[in-house]
Parts: C-alpha cells; sequence; structure tokens
C-alpha cells in the first residue's frame, strides 16, 4: 500500500506545484525515483496530466522526504527575511542619528537629505530601470537574502530547494516580484527605523538646520525647499517661509520656532519621497506576484514531465467494462501460450511500449517466438509466469524515448535471474540513448540494432 502523507491540512497549490518542480529538477539532474507503487494510485485518481503529475510529486515527496525538507527551507528563508528586516530597521536608525548628528553644530539639511534619501532614490532608479527590456532586476538586499536563507537551510536538497523555486517563480514571471518585494519591504523597515529614530532625536536634543552652498544662490535653496516640501505639506507638513529659508545659512540667528519647521521639513521629505514610493513600490510587487501565482501551471513538455506522458495517461489504461467478454468460438478454444511454447527458444518481448505501438516492429525470423507486450503488472505476472521454462535468448524491446528508472532496471535484473540471457533493442531512437545504455552497461545488458541481426547472432542459428 502506498504511504500517504501524515500531515493533516492539505497542502496549498504552491506547495504542491514547488515540490513538482523540486522533483523533476532532482530526476533531470540525478536520476528517476522508483515510483512503482505511486503510480498505481497516481492512475487511480483524476485523469488530468497536470493533477497527476502534481499527486506523482505529492505521493514521492512525501515517502522520499522531499516535502518536509521544502517545508524546512520555507522556514528557513522566513527567518532569514525577518533577520534582513530587523538589520535594515537598525540601520535606517542608525544612518538617521549619523544624518543629525550629536547636536553639537547645526545639521546641514542638503546633507541629511543626502543620507536619508540617495540610496533609496538611486536603487528605487535601478528597480525602475530593471522594467525596460534587456535589463536585469537588481538583486542586492534580495541577493544577501538568498545567501542567508542557504546558511540556515543546510542539509540535502537544501540547494535543490532553492532552485526549484526560483524556476518556478521564473517561469510564472512572478520571480522578478518576489524580488523587488524582498527589497522594498528591507526598505520599509529603514524607513521606519529611520523616523523612529528621527522623532525620538529630534524630540529630545535641541538640532539647529541650515544649508551651505558656495555655488547655490539662496534663491536656488528656496526654490529647492519649496519643491521637495510641496507634496509633504498635501499631507499636514510645514514648509519654511521664504524668509526664513533664506536666512538658515548659518549666518544669521533663528528663532526655536523656526527650527521645528526644518525638523518637520525634514521628516515629511522622508515620508513622501522615501517611505511612501517603497510602500507603493512594496504592495504593487505583492500584488503582482501573488495575481500571478494563482496561474501557475504544469508545463508538460519540460523534460522530467515530457516522459512521464505516457506512463500518467497510458492509452491502453482500462476504461471499465463495456460488455460480457464473448466466449471462446466453438471448435476453436483460445489459451495463452503455455510456459513450455518459449522453452529453449528464441523469443522476443515489448517492454513499456503503449497498446497503439505497432507490434512487432519488423517480421519476426523464423524461429522467434513473440511474448507479445508487457505494459502493465498483469502483463508482468503473465511474462513471470512463461518464463518458467524460459527461452535460451530474450530480446527485450524498448522504448529509447522512455528513462529507465529504478522500477525499469530492477524488472531488467528480474528477467536476467531467469533467462539465460537477456538483450534489448531500442526503439525510436536517438531519445535517451546514452541514459538506457548507462544503465544497460551497468547491468552487463548488450544492445542489437535490430531483430533480424540479434537472430543472426544466434550461436545456435539454425532457427527453427
Amino acid at each position: 500500500m502506498t504511504r500517504h502523507a501524515t500531515h493533516s491540512k492539505p497542502d496549498s497549490p504552491f506547495l504542491r506545484h514547488w515540490l513538482a518542480e523540486a522533483l523533476r529538477l532532482r530526476e533531470t539532474q540525478r536520476e528517476p525515483v522508483d515510483d512503482t507503487a505511486e503510480l498505481d494510485a497516481v492512475l487511480q485518481g483524476p485523469a488530468g496530466l497536470d493533477e497527476r503529475i502534481l499527486r506523482r510529486a505529492a505521493l514521492l515527496g512525501e515517502r522520499e522526504g522531499l516535502r518536509a525538507r521544502l517545508v524546512r527551507w520555507a522556514a528557513s528563508a522566513r527567518l532569514a527575511l525577518i533577520l534582513l528586516w530587523v538589520m535594515a530597521l537598525f540601520t535606517g536608525m542608525g544612518t538617521a542619528a549619523a544624518a543629525l548628528g550629536a547636536g553639537d553644530r547645526p545639521v546641514n539639511l542638503a546633507l541629511a537629505l543626502l543620507a536619508l534619501l540617495g540610496l533609496h532614490a538611486a536603487t528605487l532608479l535601478i528597480w525602475l530601470l530593471s522594467f525596460l527590456p534587456g535589463i536585469a532586476p537588481s538583486t542586492g538586499l534580495s541577493g544577501f537574502w538568498l545567501w542567508l536563507t542557504a546558511k540556515f537551510a543546510r542539509g540535502p536538497d537544501a540547494a535543490l530547494a532553492g532552485q526549484a523555486l526560483a524556476s518556478l517563480l521564473t517561469r510564472a514571471k512572478a520571480w522578478r516580484h518576489i524580488l523587488g518585494g524582498i527589497s522594498h519591504g528591507a526598505w520599509i523597515a529603514a524607513f521606519v527605523g529611520a523616523l523612529a529614530a528621527l522623532l525620538m532625536l529630534l524630540s529630545t536634543r535641541r538640532y539647529a538646520f541650515q544649508w551651505e552652498t558656495t555655488l547655490l544662490s539662496p534663491d536656488a535653496f528656496v526654490a529647492m525647499a519649496h519643491a521637495l516640501g510641496a507634496v509633504p505639506a498635501q499631507l499636514g507638513f510645514p514648509i519654511p517661509d521664504s524668509a526664513v529659508i533664506a536666512r538658515s545659512d548659518g549666518l544669521h540667528i533663528l528663532p526655536a520656532a523656526a527650527q521645528a519647521q526644518w525638523s518637520a521639513w525634514l521628516i515629511g521629505c522622508v515620508v513622501v519621497w522615501g517611505l511612501l514610493p517603497r510602500l507603493i513600490a512594496g504592495l504593487a510587487s505583492v500584488w503582482v506576484a501573488r495575481r500571478r501565482l494563482r496561474s501557475l501551471r504544469i508545463d508538460p513538455g519540460l523534460p522530467g514531465w515530457l516522459e512521464l506522458r505516457e506512463r500518467l495517461m497510458p492509452r491502453h489504461q482500462a476504461l471499465g467494462i463495456d460488455a460480457p467478454a464473448p466466449g471462446p468460438a466453438a471448435g476453436a478454444p483460445w489459451s495463452r501460450p503455455a510456459p513450455a511454447a518459449f522453452a529453449g527458444a528464441l523469443a522476443i518481448l515489448g517492454f513499456e511500449l503503449g497498446a497503439q505501438a505497432e507490434w512487432p516492429p519488423a517480421p519476426l525470423p523464423n524461429g522467434v517466438r513473440d511474448m507479445g507486450l508487457c505494459d502493465s503488472r498483469g502483463d508482468r505476472r503473465r511474462i513471470l509466469d512463461q518464463l518458467r521454462q524460459p527461452p535460451r535468448r530474450l530480446l527485450l524491446v524498448c522504448d529509447a524515448r522512455q528513462t529507465p528508472d529504478r522500477g525499469t532496471r530492477a524488472w531488467l535484473a528480474e528477467l536476467q535471474g531467469l533467462c539465460p540471457r537477456i538483450d534489448v533493442l531500442l526503439l525510436h531512437r536517438p531519445g535517451r540513448e546514452a541514459i538506457w545504455h548507462a544503465a544497460l552497461d551497468a547491468q552487463g545488458i548488450a544492445t542489437t540494432p535490430s531483430i533480424g541481426h540479434w537472430a543472426d547472432a544466434d550461436p545456435a542459428s539454425d532457427h527453427d
């Protein structure tokens, strides 16, 4: 009996697709997983190919422990994300404290704005430009998150989990937005920390604000202060009047009310030109990513899933009993070949070719007996019954487009234990011919280019 998942809560669609992608990459990079028992349970379920791929992945992921590793990787990713945002929060607080200083000297407004908003403006512009064709998204903060996750998520298949996540999200066109949401979230945390530090320091210390310039005139600074403060003013943040701005050159003594106006102006600039753009960009990234993740689909043409189509959607799958089977015709009873019919002869057997395959693939030489097709468990039982008195040589005809998984190799080993010699003929080459040759060489099984060549190579060439 197939072992079922021990967790009670059904997996989310995203986890099911992530697990299927991880299993696909694992099978294409390493070797196919033996799914003989799981395949029976999958074929008894819903008939859609997508659902069967997901169901197979769920059963194998539970059996192989892959699902648990993905869940642990996701927990490590969340921990890394929290740590990243906490670090950003304290970085923002430190930046604000450095921009204001200890209060022992006037605060240069231009340098304070540059410290608080300069790097943010540059990285936000780079993010916006990444949407242009041919420009890759910035991976600074998000790359640090991936590195931190890799440090936390050590163990088997940890790298595979991250690779599968990136592959799945890239195919869904959501990877860029996930990385953007992570980066914007870190900047939001940084601005929250900066605003908290500004409010705390401006409430507990006396600061004097001024502008210093050699090249610019007072009118230029007045225009800049009004331009930066126009939008914050719509939210209630004050703008110092032109006279106060012009006199904030360090050469005049300003009243405390003017310094309070500059404090509120500075906070308004950080809120409007720092926090709000990141908040809008972060929410937009999350919204787009969630929208695209809702449309996750299986692409059956991808390597690893392409080879599963015939096994998960067998054309010879039984559709139920239509009508009672007709009885044997009078005088001509039908019976399956007795085991003795193949004893000491040459025999040919088709393995997992499908009921629609042309069989035999070529005219059989004299003396070569046909054992039919082996496509199901029932067929295997019939073949094993016939091999109680085995042929002296057995030719197994296989489809080179299929992958020789553990079940195939186990079946070959079982045939080797029953027959004096078996050989393999690969149809539909090249397919996955290199994988077949590697598997057959490991078991000491030779291949032949054709049925005729195989029969002619028989030492007892006087075929019946």
